[in-house]
């Protein structure tokens, strides 16, 4: 009977401390630009969702078609669970055409920065991808794609690109 209430005892401590981990990382915001590098070996939340997404051998081709002349500021919040969830994906699709250029911006919870950028392009919710070419506004993804982020980056490449 001892031997069953000290393993629970394990494991309730175990379970405390794996919580305190996973709050000290909600703990640590990110504000201000931050490389992809940093993004992903100081956030597990960021890290895990990256390196489990993959793309198929048509969508790698089609990501390879996209002009050099796209950039894409990239609003996000690394307390944020949609910027968790899309922001892995875009730079895993992103990954596979070198050529697109984008800027990682992190913000606090109030969707502020230090320069003022966020302001500046009116952003109100994370994570927003503004797609830019030619430094032409084509389109904004606000939290979460209509489809799914490859098709509607996609959409707003093809189609307003050639506007």
């Amino acid at each position: 009977m001892n031997k069953v209430i000290t393993k629970l005892i394990l494991v309730a401590s175990f379970s405390f401390l794996l919580g305190c981990v996973h709050t000290t990382e909600h703990d640590a915001l990110a504000v201000g630009k931050i490389d992809a590098q940093a993004l992903l070996s100081n956030y597990q939340s960021f890290h895990t969702p990256h390196r489990q997404f993959s793309l198929s051998d048509r969508q790698i081709a089609l990501v390879k078609q996209w002009p050099r002349s796209v950039h894409i500021e990239v609003y996000f919040g690394t307390w944020c669970h949609d910027s968790q969830r899309e922001v892995p994906k875009l730079l895993k699709i992103l990954s596979h055409n070198q050529a697109v250029t984008y800027n990682l911006i992190a913000l606090d919870y109030q969707k502020t920065e230090p320069t003022g950028v966020a302001i500046k392009d009116d952003i109100k919710f994370t994570p927003t991808f503004i797609v830019f070419q030619n430094k032409k506004e084509l389109g904004r993804i606000i939290e979460r794609p209509k489809t799914t982020l490859l098709n509607d980056l996609d959409e707003i490449i093809q189609l307003k690109g050639k506007l």
